[in-house]
């Protein structure tokens, strides 16, 4: 990724430097998508983690049986 700022003067003037620049540039949206990805599932089980224990919480304070788990 580092490579891709230098690439892009060449990628101008020649027809290699181009393909390298696409190429690069396509790695590097690449592990964007799959960083984001991977992020918001992270989050989403953190969020259902912390909704459970909410959920449980409530429920033994109020006396009652906790929920299944879905």
């Amino acid at each position: 990724m580092n490579a891709l700022p230098y690439l892009a003067d060449l990628a101008t003037r020649h027809a290699w430097a181009r393909r390298q620049y696409a190429r690069l540039h396509a790695d590097l949206v690449e592990a964007r998508l799959a960083a984001r990805a991977e992020a918001l599932e992270r989050a989403e089980r953190r969020s259902r983690r912390v909704h459970d224990l909410i959920g449980r919480r409530r429920s033994r304070a109020a006396g009652r049986p906790a929920e299944p788990r879905r």
